[in-house]
C-alpha cells in the first residue's frame, strides 16, 4: 500500500477539507451555504455544529472582504462567525483572524492513511460485530453518539433531537458488542475520500476493541467503494487518537476552530 507523500502537502490537505464541508453539507436538509474564500460557509442553526466555515484559504490568499461577506453571512442569520481552520491555509488568513479578535474554541489534529482493496485486516475480537444503521434507528444512533461523546447517559434533549432529525449517512454502524449496541461509527465518501467520524463508545464497553474494529470495517468498505484516501479528526492525545494510529493513520495537520461573536464590529 502506498504511503502518504507529506505532511506539508497542500493538495491533500485542500481534498481533505473538501471531503470535511461535504460530509458537513450532507447531514441535513435546507441548510444555507455560500463559497467564500476557497472554502464555504454553512448554517443550519446558531448553535449548531453544522453551523461553521470550512476550507477558508485553502486556495490562496484571504482579503478582508473575504471575511466581510463570511461573518456578514453569520451576522445576518444571528450567528458567531465560526471557522475550523486547517493550518495549512493560507497565511494571510492567520493575520485577518488575529487582528479581528477571533477566539480560539477548539484544536483537532486530522489524520489520514491511503486506502487499497488489497489489504487484510484483522478479524474483529470476539464478541464483537457491526449492524448497519437504518433510518427508524438513526434517533437511536445520534443518542448513543451523544452518551459517548459525554461519557454518561444523560445528555440535552434538544442535542439528541439535532442529531435525530440529520439525514442518516448510508455508512453508519451501531458497534455490538456481545449482542448489544455499544458504539457508534460513520463514514461520508466524496471524489475517493473516505471521511470516518462519529466514534462514540458507552462508558462500561470501552477497552474492549470496539473502535478499532469500527475504524477497520470502514477502511475496508472505503476500498470497496473506489476510496484510495481516509481521514479522521481526533481530539490531541485521546483514546480515538491512538486506535486511528494502531490502524495505519498518520498525523497530516491540525484544525483550529475560532469564532468571533455576532455583535462584533470590524
Amino acid at each position: 500500500m502506498a504511503e502518504l507523500s507529506s505532511s506539508a502537502d497542500r493538495a491533500i490537505a485542500r481534498r481533505i477539507e473538501t471531503g470535511h464541508a461535504h460530509s458537513a453539507m450532507a447531514s441535513l436538509q435546507g441548510l444555507d451555504v455560500a463559497e467564500v474564500a476557497g472554502g464555504w460557509a454553512i448554517f443550519h442553526q446558531p448553535d449548531s455544529p453544522v453551523t461553521q466555515a470550512i476550507g477558508i484559504g485553502m486556495n490562496g490568499a484571504v482579503a478582508a472582504a473575504d471575511l466581510d461577506r463570511l461573518e456578514a453571512f453569520f451576522r445576518s442569520r444571528g450567528s458567531a462567525a465560526g471557522m475550523d481552520l486547517c493550518t495549512l491555509a493560507d497565511p494571510t488568513l492567520l493575520a485577518l483572524i488575529q487582528e479581528r479578535g477571533y477566539v480560539l474554541r477548539e484544536i483537532s489534529h486530522v489524520l489520514a492513511r491511503r486506502v487499497d482493496l488489497s489489504e487484510v485486516f484483522p478479524e474483529a475480537p470476539a464478541g464483537i460485530a457491526r449492524e448497519p444503521v437504518a433510518p427508524g434507528t438513526f434517533p437511536a444512533w445520534s443518542c448513543m453518539m451523544m452518551q459517548g461523546f459525554a461519557g454518561q447517559e444523560d445528555v440535552p434533549d434538544e442535542q439528541i433531537a439535532l442529531l435525530g432529525s440529520a439525514d442518516p449517512w448510508p455508512e453508519a454502524f451501531f458497534g455490538v458488542l456481545d449482542g448489544s449496541r455499544r458504539a457508534t461509527a460513520a463514514m461520508d465518501v466524496h471524489a475517493g475520500l473516505a471521511t470516518l467520524f462519529g466514534d462514540a463508545t458507552l462508558v462500561h464497553a470501552r477497552a474492549r476493541g470496539l473502535q478499532l474494529a469500527l475504524i477497520r470495517h470502514r477502511l475496508a468498505r472505503a476500498a470497496e467503494l473506489g476510496c484510495d484516501l481516509a481521514s479522521a479528526a481526533v481530539v490531541p492525545g485521546s483514546t480515538s487518537h491512538r486506535n486511528y494510529e494502531r490502524a495505519g493513520f498518520k498525523l497530516m495537520y491540525a484544525r483550529v476552530m475560532v469564532s468571533r461573536a455576532a455583535g462584533s464590529k470590524t
